[in-house]
């Protein structure tokens, strides 16, 4: 099946723990990629963000979904796994600390399960290479 990753980087002039604290915030996820709304969070003793539902939008029919958390390193790196049963993708988040606040990544990686995205796909992904950069953009100013 088809797939696509795109990534895009933010200065943010917060500190690296700032940022941190934002990703762990389940609504910090609306809104991007194909994702159009978060609901239900867990959090971890440790406070990491260990799962979410959430819903895509794609061909004007909106698929709920799961994410969990795969790989995390307080407070560098986030990786979450997104399922639906026509969109799976995984995000990966990094956080890096420079003399003027830190830098977000944000990148996300999309692939299609089945027929009915698959069609939708070149549409799926000129919407994500167009909008994403500006989604990211939106996030960092969130924090």
């Amino acid at each position: 099946m088809p797939q696509a990753t795109f990534s895009h980087t933010v200065p943010v002039p917060v500190s690296h723990l700032v940022a941190w604290d934002a990703l762990q915030d389940y609504r910090t996820w609306s809104n991007i990629g194909p994702v159009s709304s978060v609901s239900n969070p867990v959090n971890q003793e440790d406070g990491v963000l260990a799962s979410f539902d959430w819903v895509a939008d794609v061909g004007g029919k909106a698929y709920q979904g799961k994410a969990w958390v795969t790989d995390y390193q307080i407070p560098r790196l986030y990786k979450a796994t997104m399922d639906t049963s026509e969109i799976a993708g995984d995000i990966v988040a990094t956080v890096e600390p420079t003399a003027s606040g830190c830098d977000v990544t944000v990148a996300i990686t999309f692939r299609t399960k089945g027929m009915l995205s698959a069609m939708f796909f070149p549409a799926i992904k000129g919407a994500l290479a167009s909008g994403f950069p500006q989604q990211v953009e939106d996030l960092a100013a969130s924090i």
